[in-house]
């Protein structure tokens, strides 16, 4: 634990009331004091969120302005323009799909909506962005394009200055929507594709691999008798959704601290004074299809109430470099876009069209009414005003009282409906095997419900929303909200959701027998209940749960077969630690083993002991040995030796230095998630795609909360920056840094202080 914690009082904000402020700012100034702490973390106070925004622009911008700039290229349709058709003509329908919402006008007709509405942006909704555009563009007046330091970026003519439009734009098409750019830019009826033809990916199959681990323990389970969070998503290394760490003060109102998205002044998984929270990337379906019966003699008209009506079409142009100018007309119905995809493809009797519950701009209204919020009570009430979260919550409070919810827009659509509505062999097939709804779009009678406490059409109300307090504890790891907490199963939700009683991921099972051992007291730490240390300890503990139900039985069997070639194989993994730390010899051999489908289990799963079941490796399996064959075989061709150790086959390049990483793969079993790119000879995995990446943990304690995290990939983007790997090294010797969520804390780490305004 780091000795110099400080901690407030439960009793208020800790702030020091008569630290100086940034002059001249008032409430909705640009004005802020950016101190810098170790790994370059800004810590912004200011009188208002104008000022915090403004603070958070300018500082962000010195670490990743490429990120940011690359970002509103995206957003305002350039793509194509400064970096041509990409593969697959990538850019270019990228273009087409942004340049189509901006010519739509929604993001302004949002911004001039009622002020009564959820979907208008408050006044401090606005301050904080207006504050943040005046930040980025603060610093590259200052510095100029050809001044900044990042060869990525370095005097680029697409890196320009920022409107608050950008901005709003950028909230409104979110940073995940990527999965469906392709299906609607790319869609055109039978026969008239032009020079963008080809077969589109199904969205859901763009979004697999991502996933995250949560632990909201409550006052039963904790050593101190309050609450008790880990954070532990698992997002890329690279790219846009690269989490950024920040910490906002606005004394005597807000103090919050934790992590962004690289270009959103939002502190979206952090903690306040008493309410600490995470998100995890939800089972639910987020959007659904209509499909649409068209006029035999026109594939642009579809059936609805009984007469064809036309699609409404909108053209756009987008500019290419070097090569000509490319149009592209897109097509939609009532319901929302027309896509074409393998699944869905657009014929002369059937289309399909996308539809998804639009948030619209309340992302930031929703996070500053989940940072004013004192306990998980206030927290849902909180999410279920907006509704705009795109994931699960699991959050605790000071009063040790836990929460887990899945409380964003999802689709109201119940079996019953699908049941009335599916009408092709094709929809029941996607509802039976992917949840995801395909109803009628000729009938209005077959559009998705609203509950009467919806705060937009079509989707459940948060009262419907699988939700769980406890005050022992949730967890989750990507399965659905099922076994959140084994004792109170959530059952009888829609499947949109997700499933019940099915077979759960070692993953889940794992960091369920974690908490276990860690409440019981038998994992071989201290006493009994989480505190921060021991919760830290069992984060990074790195288990392997497959192989702890496997090993063993993959051993006896390998020296049973007699197989020379895979004697040496046995032996490494009969003394293999079952972990993945640096030092562990073997643990990249049975992930080849794993990944190439050795893990057979002989049992079932039973519903009635879903976190013991399945188990007990099927030797009888054939394919068991002759995975372990061909992992033997992959590595001798390779020339890595088996008995090699996990730190020096696995790591992240960073120029020429080679970041040992531990850490492995979930779908193994594996809480401390780390996804590789491709095994490369004599070297190994050179490279993380994704995985860990915020890691934190928080106390609340009779004095206040204590918090420490890491960021894995550190905080900076830029390869010339002091902070581009500097937490990627805390994190491979398994360290933690103080979050400093006190001002006395802060001031006592300061690197660096200045004030900025203007």
């Amino acid at each position: 634990m780091n000795s110099r914690w400080i901690v407030p009082s439960l009793a208020g904000l800790a702030l020091a009331a008569c630290a100086s402020l940034p002059a001249g700012g008032g409430a909705g100034g640009l004005s802020a004091e950016v101190t810098r702490t170790a790994y370059g973390v800004p810590h912004i106070k200011a009188d208002g969120f104008a000022g915090l925004g403004y603070g958070f622009g300018l500082a962000s911008a010195e670490d990743n302005i490429c990120e940011i700039a690359d970002r509103m290229v995206t957003v305002s349709g350039e793509r194509a323009r400064f970096f041509g058709p990409g593969e697959k003509d990538a850019n270019i329908l990228s273009d087409i799909y942004h340049k189509a919402v901006n010519q739509s006008g929604q993001v302004e007709a949002l911004l001039s909506g009622p002020a009564s509405s959820p979907d208008t942006p408050s006044k401090d909704a606005r301050d904080l962005v207006r504050g943040y555009v005046a930040g980025v563009n603060r610093y590259l007046r200052d510095t100029g394009a050809a001044g900044i330091t990042d060869p990525r970026c370095s005097g680029a003519p697409w890196v320009r200055e920022l409107s608050d439009t950008d901005f709003w734009r950028h909230m409104f098409v979110g940073q995940t929507i990527d999965s469906f750019i392709a299906p609607v830019a790319g869609a055109s009826p039978p026969g008239s594709a032009g020079p963008l033809a080809f077969v589109a990916p199904d969205p859901r199959e763009v979004d697999e691999g991502l996933g995250s681990n949560a632990y909201g323990i409550g006052r039963e389970a904790t050593k101190g008798g309050r609450g008790v969070l880990l954070g532990n998503p698992h997002y890329p290394w690279e790219g846009p959704n690269r989490f950024y760490r920040a910490h906002f003060i606005i004394p005597g109102k807000l103090n919050v601290v934790g992590v962004s998205y690289i270009g959103m002044p939002l502190i979206r998984m952090g903690h306040t004074q008493t309410l600490a929270w995470s998100n995890t990337v939800s089972t639910a379906r987020r959007f659904g299809y209509f499909e649409l019966s068209l006029d035999p003699s026109d594939p642009t008209r579809y059936l609805y109430e009984g007469a064809y009506e036309p699609m409404t079409r909108t053209s756009v142009s987008v500019e290419v470099k070097d090569s000509a100018p490319v149009t592209r007309t897109l097509f939609s119905s009532r319901y929302g876009p027309v896509v074409s995809t393998r699944t869905f493809p657009w014929t002369t009797s059937t289309a399909f069209a996308l539809r998804t519950p639009r948030v619209g701009l309340r992302d930031v209204d929703q996070y500053m009414a989940v940072w004013s919020s004192r306990n998980v009570r206030e927290m849902k009430a909180a999410l279920g005003r907006y509704q705009s979260y795109r994931f699960n919550t699991t959050a605790v409070d000071a009063g040790g009282e836990a929460l887990y919810g899945d409380l964003g827009m999802i689709p109201n659509v119940t079996p019953e409906l699908v049941e009335a509505c599916s009408v092709s062999d094709l929809a029941r097939e996607q509802w039976r095997l992917n949840r995801t709804p395909v109803l009628d779009g000729s009938r209005a009678a077959c559009n998705w419900r609203t509950d009467q406490d919806s705060t937009a059409p079509g989707v459940f109300g948060p009262a419907a929303s699988p939700h769980l307090f406890r005050t022992d504890y949730v967890t989750q790891s990507n399965d659905s909200f099922w076994l959140t907490n084994p004792q109170r199963p959530l059952e009888g939700f829609s499947p949109i959701w997700g499933d019940e009683r099915t077979q759960r991921s070692l993953r889940t099972r794992l960091g369920l027998d974690q908490v276990a051992r860690r409440v019981t007291g038998v994992d071989g730490l201290e006493g009994r209940g989480f505190d921060l240390p021991s919760l830290q300890k069992v984060m990074l503990g790195n288990r392997h749960f497959g192989a702890e139900l496997v090993r063993d039985d993959l051993v006896a069997a390998c020296r049973m077969s007699g197989q020379p070639k895979l004697k040496p194989a046995c032996e490494t993994l009969a003394v293999w630690d079952l972990k993945v730390d640096l030092d562990s010899r073997g643990a990249h051999l049975f992930h080849l083993f794993a990944e190439g489908g050795g893990l057979k289990f002989r049992n079932r799963f039973d519903p009635t002991d879903p976190v013991r079941t399945p188990n007990t490796l099927d030797v009888a399996d054939p394919a068991v040995l002759a995975a372990l064959e061909a992992a033997v075989d992959r590595l001798g061709d390779l020339s890595i030796p088996l008995d090699a150790r996990l730190g020096d086959v696995q790591v992240e390049t960073r120029g020429e230095e080679r970041i040992p990483i531990h850490g492995g793969a979930g779908p193994e079993g594996v809480f401390n998630v780390i996804t590789v790119e491709d095994l490369e000879a004599r070297k190994g995995w050179t490279s993380i795609a994704h995985g860990a990446s915020w890691i934190f943990g928080v106390e609340f304690t009779d004095s206040g909360p204590i918090s420490q995290g890491v960021l894995t990939y550190s905080q900076s983007t830029n390869s010339a920056s002091d902070h581009s790997s500097d937490q990627t090294r805390l994190y491979s010797a398994k360290g933690w840094d103080d979050l400093r969520f006190t001002e006395a804390a802060v001031i006592a780490g300061a690197v660096s202080r200045r004030v900025v305004s203007e």
